[in-house]
């Protein structure tokens, strides 16, 4: 991730917006994020910490904080004003969690599970990506949790064109033309790293999670990860 990302640059959007254009651009942007709590539910022990990388406006921590109430929360962003609409969408459950403005790079505390939600895509390479897993092994206590919410899709061929044909219906109902969607597609891209599943299995097991997996799929959004080992 850039050390200098900003949301608004990159959706553009301010910060306080972004929980309602997201859902424009993402189909069934909640039930992703219900999987990700899913999983981490009888896998986080009371007291246990949760990390949460690209944490943007907290939706995901706080989905996880509300479900899992004995656990605590970690969320990590390089973009300060998000972390800000963050901590305040946190705020009643003050105590739990905390909000650190780290890099994708820095140091990760001992922890029970790490989740990210539409966040690692902007680690810009196959190489840097699989550093990245090899940190956050290392980090997790044995059995701990991996679980990343995030877009998978090939560079070309047809099975992108019909993940993006979906995708644009989607935002088409959502009142985005099909020039608009294109826009923000190649907008997006100037900055994001998309890596079709296959891969991203791959570097997840490459990084010593044992049985990378996907939890579930909708197009080119996606649930996976893995366990540590115990």
């Amino acid at each position: 991730m850039p050390d200098e990302h900003r949301v608004a640059g990159h959706l553009g959007v301010a910060a306080a917006d972004y929980d309602r254009t997201i859902r424009t651009f993402i189909p069934n942007y909640e039930r992703m994020l219900a999987t990700v709590v899913h999983w981490l539910e009888g896998q986080v022990p009371a007291g246990g910490l949760v990390v949460d990388l690209g944490a943007g406006t907290g939706a995901l921590g706080a989905a996880v904080l509300e479900a899992l109430p004995d656990v605590r929360v970690e969320l990590v962003d390089i973009d300060p004003n998000m972390l800000e609409v963050a901590a305040a969408r946190c705020a009643a459950h003050d105590g739990r969690f905390q909000v650190r403005h780290a890099r994708f790079q820095d140091e990760l505390p001992r922890c029970h599970a790490v989740v990210a939600s539409l966040a690692l895509h902007h680690v810009a390479s196959h190489a840097e990506k699989r550093d990245l897993y090899r940190a956050i092994c290392d980090a997790l206590v044995p059995g701990g949790l991996l679980a990343v919410a995030d877009a998978l899709i090939y560079p070309d061929g047809p099975e992108r064109e019909r993940m993006v044909e979906d995708l644009f219906a989607h935002m088409a109902r959502n009142g985005i033309s099909a020039s608009e969607a294109a826009g923000h597609l190649g907008q997006w891209a100037e900055e994001d790293f998309y890596v079709p599943l296959p891969d991203e299995l791959r570097l997840i097991a490459d990084a010593g999670f044992p049985r990378p997996d996907v939890f579930w799929r909708d197009g080119l959004i996606a649930v996976y990860g893995g366990f540590k080992s115990e």
